[in-house]
């Protein structure tokens, strides 16, 4: 309970911020840590040894997708620490009700961006709206008609758009989507859903 609460702490804060500003402070995660440490502690000094070995293997296996992810570029190092502290929560399907959780989140909210068209291709934004707008992953800028494709990387194309901005220089974007707003959120939700409907079970988790 004590560590569900610590990780949820740290959700709420990155959710908020994911999407206020679609960038997640290292501090941020510094209860979830705590969280994740009390966990173990419990665990391992409870004589519960077999549900420690499952939370860490679900920690690895998790971690180490999103890990490969990360490093082929494909999600940001925000969403990998995320996934880490998912996989911490004690409860053996607290990762699959989360993940509902999430989903029942990001279905409304793709479907808003959607119809609102940000979400659907690419754009052609100015440079100056691009740096002010978090929520735009660059393809290619192009000066004077000219075309040129960035990194493909989400954690490189960013900076690279930077160094490269130029008076009159546009942007072709996509729009990123907030992972961690949603597993944030989807984790807060599996959370209530525990103490609505499951209370006993709720305090009897570490």
């Amino acid at each position: 309970m004590y560590g569900q609460i610590l990780i949820a702490v740290s959700f709420a804060v990155a959710a908020y911020q994911d999407l206020k500003d679609r960038a997640v402070s290292d501090l941020v995660w510094i209860p979830a840590g705590a969280g994740t440490a009390f966990v173990f502690y419990s665990l391992a000094t409870t004589g519960q040894q077999s549900e420690l070995e499952f939370d860490l293997i679900r920690i690895l296996l998790l971690g180490g997708m999103a890990f490969v992810m990360v490093y082929f570029g494909v999600l940001g190092e925000a969403d990998l620490i995320a996934l880490v502290f998912f996989a911490a929560d004690p409860y053996s399907l607290g990762v699959f009700f989360a993940i509902i959780g999430a989903v029942v989140v990001l279905i409304p909210h793709l479907g808003y961006v959607l119809l609102t068209g940000e979400g659907r291709g690419s754009h052609v934004i100015p440079v100056a709206q691009f740096l002010k707008e978090q929520k735009w992953i660059p393809r290619a800028t192009i000066v004077e008609g000219a075309r040129q494709e960035v990194d493909t990387d989400v954690n490189k194309a960013r900076e690279e758009v930077e160094g490269l901005q130029k008076e009159g220089m546009q942007v072709e974007v996509v729009y990123g989507v907030p992972d961690v707003l949603y597993f944030g959120l989807g984790y807060i939700i599996y959370l209530a859903y525990l103490v609505l409907f499951n209370f006993s079970l709720f305090t009897s988790l570490p």
